[in-house]
């Protein structure tokens, strides 16, 4: 079992809803230290690298503990009637009795927090973007919560019974994914999604609900450049925010629009420098592989930022993943950049770093890009492909496999009925703009990045991604879509604001390089080795799950004639994981 240094990040608890004392069992297995008297419930936040993210108040309403950040925590104090530099907790438990199931669209942020009120209810909530994941399980008058999933599994009362829906929709594509709801791998354990609560009344009641967070935004009334001038201060604002208190942070630098841009605010801002640093990845000594570092390089030199490189280490494994990360996603991951993501960890931690900055989601907003041929086509494409329904689904994936990973043929030839009905008749789109025409609306992909936590694995340093933030998200929602055809440049917007800032040379940069250069190379030299682990996992009967047929050939191709493409690469790295977790779950869990 983990030390408690290793838990994730997060909120945990045992309640007893009928005042009968907790199991010190129990508490031992969530990471809480037994009390030396019986007592009903217990309540811990934990956070390894920040623990001033932890916010406790004990008010007359009851208990609160929230994991995380509000938003302009100050203006939402005096929203509520409170003084400006009033502690989190207490803000987080006035906007709770203000706003309710609504508090994560008012209350913005990256949290998740519990209140135990004065009567022994419940009220569990994730913020607009998910920092934590927050599970829970109820039996009769028992209820468990933590952020770690196999650490729930490990209570007696709640077990680790497979849900198979909820093992196979984590394998699925969105459309799939969107049909998961509260549901995990296991079935007596639930989740909470952004945006979601729950609360568990002291008879047992459970009542869900989920925050309207995408609502719609008023037209912009100002200029191109007011536009511009706007949203370079909220994205001041939010660095401003997630940068502040004890970060020493890594902004992960590629040369790149989305993080050339955060770092620049990073190091222009009023915190020194020294408290920051940039890491690139690299390819591997003599590989002669390109990368991209001089393009970094000349980001960071600009700027005044201090620069190093992070390589994949040569023995991390492309298709098997240490157990830390295999175990570190509270179920089967999706992650095809294990080995790189390791290396920032390592990197950022030489460096001693608290958190790491990533510009992933930029292109949802200011860096967000449209098509450029002819003006008719382009408001035309706008109007009827950039709005949707954030809670449906896309029509446009029939042709493509519903799963990420190759399943066994028995299994797919018998899967659960909501699942081969969404396979059959997935959901179409349905504008949530309607009325709208010519404005921006939120991108496609917004809704998914709120979804993310942001802890790799229990004790990894966080990864924060500052362009997920829901204000920066309702600002653009608002502008118009010929704002991002400013000039007929391609994403005018970042452009705009780098202007005289960072050297031309990045700033009207059309195109990337991969962030993991040697990723096909890897793939090709390991794949041999990795064909060796299918004798195991027959022994483990992980083709009642897998097609291991299927892999067993797909890693032979690979390693004679390497990938054929990126989707296949993807395929068949993430089927090799998917046993592996298999592997894990019945042989070390």
């Amino acid at each position: 079992m983990p030390e408690a240094s290793t838990r994730a990040s997060g909120i945990y608890g045992l309640f007893r809803l009928d005042g009968a004392p907790v199991c010190d069992a129990d508490a031992r297995q969530l990471g809480i230290k037994p009390p030396q008297t019986p007592v009903s419930w217990l309540l811990d936040g934990h956070d390894s690298h920040r623990p001033e993210a932890i916010h406790r108040h004990l008010g007359a309403e009851g208990d609160i503990v929230l994991a995380g950040q509000i938003a302009g925590a100050e203006d939402m104090a005096a929203r509520l009637g409170l003084a400006r530099n009033s502690p989190v907790g207490l803000v987080a438990a006035t906007a709770l009795a203000r706003f309710g199931g609504q508090t994560p669209a008012e209350m913005l942020g990256e949290y998740s927090l519990l209140h135990r009120d004065n009567y022994g209810r419940l009220t569990l909530m994730v913020g607009s973007a998910r920092r934590d994941r927050l599970h829970y399980a109820v039996a009769g008058a028992r209820v468990a919560v933590a952020s770690d999933l196999f650490r729930l599994a490990r209570i007696d009362w709640v077990g680790g019974t497979i849900d198979e829906a909820g093992l196979l929709l984590r394998w699925g594509n969105r459309n799939l994914r969107a049909i998961m709801g509260d549901r995990t791998m296991l079935s007596a354990v639930h989740q909470l999604g952004s945006g979601d609560s729950v609360v568990i009344g002291a008879d047992g009641h459970i009542i869900k609900s989920s925050a309207d967070m995408f609502v719609p935004q008023p037209r912009w009334q100002g200029t191109y450049a007011d536009a511009v001038a706007e949203s370079e201060e909220t994205l001041r604002m939010i660095m401003r925010e997630r940068m502040g208190g004890n970060a020493r942070a890594a902004i992960l630098l590629s040369g790149g629009l989305d993080s050339s841009l955060l770092a620049w605010l990073a190091a222009s801002e009023k915190s020194p420098v020294e408290n920051m640093f940039a890491i690139s990845s690299a390819a591997p000594a003599g590989s002669g592989l390109d990368d991209e570092t001089p393009f970094a390089m000349q980001v960071a030199d600009h700027i005044g930022l201090d620069f190093t490189t992070a390589v994949a280490a040569e023995d991390a494994d492309f298709f098997r993943p240490p157990d830390n990360i295999l175990s570190g996603a509270s179920g089967p991951i999706l992650s095809n950049r294990h080995c790189l993501t390791e290396a920032f960890q390592v990197a950022a931690r030489a460096g001693s770093a608290n958190i790491m900055v990533n510009g992933t989601y930029g292109e949802m907003t200011a860096t967000a890009r449209l098509p450029v041929t002819g003006l008719a086509r382009r408001l035309r494409t706008a109007a009827s492909h950039v709005y949707h329904d954030l809670r449906g689904t896309r029509q446009d994936w029939q042709n493509d496999s519903p799963f990420f990973i190759r399943l066994a043929p028995s299994r797919l030839a018998n899967l659960p009925a909501d699942i081969r009905e969404t396979i059959k008749n997935p959901a179409k789109i349905i504008p949530a703009m309607q009325g709208r025409t010519g404005l921006l609306g939120y991108l496609d992909g917004t809704e998914g990045s709120l979804k993310v936590a942001n802890e790799f694995y229990p004790g990894a340093l966080r990864m924060d991604f500052p362009y997920r933030d829901m204000r920066l998200y309702r600002l653009f929602a608002g502008f118009p879509v010929a704002m991002l055809l400013q000039g007929g440049h391609d994403r005018p917007v970042v452009r705009s604001m780098l202007d005289g800032h960072i050297p031309d040379a990045i700033r009207l940069r059309r195109r990337g390089m991969p962030a993991e250069p040697d990723r096909f190379y890897r793939m090709q030299r390991q794949a041999g080795t990795a064909r060796l682990r299918i004798a195991e996992f027959r022994k483990a009967e992980i083709d009642e799950w897998i097609d291991l047929d299927w892999l067993d050939a797909a890693l032979l191709r690979v390693a004679t004639h390497g990938a054929t493409d990126n989707n296949e690469t993807n395929e068949v790295q993430l089927t090799a994981i998917a046993a592996e977790f298999l592997l894990w779950w019945r042989t070390r869990f």
